[in-house]
């Protein structure tokens, strides 16, 4: 285990005792503030209805819940065995989800068989090699029309709960941006495919309940490099 998934385990083991949506956040408000910011993430999703979904992070099972409604099937994975049992106490009823605890770089997912990626607060627990290393199996395990939605902290902690060490790596939004943009797939054709933005910007419940801009989400798509051109990743802001 490298040093980086040993601090993150020791950090997630001692934040995740309850499998409630306090630890979920990290905030004393989480309660209070998870309704609401559920309803507007999932605003903020391409149309699932009947498709193929995989929740990483999903948790005890906020999103999965929401997930599970509409899709064809969910694949929920978290690495912390309480979480995924909490999950699976909530959602276990509905039969298009699939538990998985595993650590997320194990996965081994077939080729082109996503048609949404659903990741919450993840990347900020992987160093920067594995979140590329990630990046790429994820736009490998996408359909050509695929998406990937993802939400993180950036700059600085937003949750105001104490903690006695905190590891999480508070990027900046740009860095998540060259992350995106150096990864590349060939396919079995030979041809190049690459992650374009779609949509990018704050999560306005943070902005209204807490003063605080750096929670930021992103949805990009698969696309097909024209002449081994570089996907577009300009800015296209959703909020400010």
């Amino acid at each position: 285990m490298s040093q980086c998934r040993h601090k993150m385990n020791t950090y997630w083991e001692k934040h995740s005792q309850n499998g409630d949506v306090t630890e979920m956040l990290l905030d004393s408000k989480g309660a209070e503030i998870s309704d609401i910011e559920i309803k507007e993430i999932m605003n903020y999703l391409p149309d699932y209805k009947e498709k193929d979904v995989l929740e990483l992070g999903a948790g005890i099972g906020r999103y999965t819940t929401k997930l599970a409604e509409k899709a064809k099937s969910v694949i929920a994975v978290d690495f912390m065995r309480n979480f995924i049992d909490k999950n699976k106490e909530t959602n276990g009823h509905n039969k298009n989800i699939q538990f998985v605890c595993k650590n997320v770089l194990e996965l081994e997912l077939e080729t082109n068989s996503l048609d949404l990626i659903f990741s919450n607060w993840l990347l900020m627990y992987l160093d920067d090699h594995e979140v590329s290393i990630l990046f790429h199996n994820m736009l490998k395990w996408l359909r050509p029309t695929g998406r990937l939605f993802y939400r993180e902290s950036c700059y600085k902690q937003s949750g105001n709960l104490l903690r006695q060490f905190n590891p999480t790596i508070y990027r900046t939004p740009d860095e998540y941006a060259k992350i995106t943009s150096e990864i590349v797939h060939t396919n079995k054709d030979g041809r190049q495919i690459s992650f374009e933005l779609v949509v990018t910007g704050s999560i306005k419940t943070y902005i209204q309940m807490k003063n605080n801009s750096n929670q930021i989400f992103w949805l990009l798509k698969s696309t097909e490099r024209d002449n081994g051109a570089p996907a577009d990743h300009g800015i296209k802001v959703e909020n400010e």
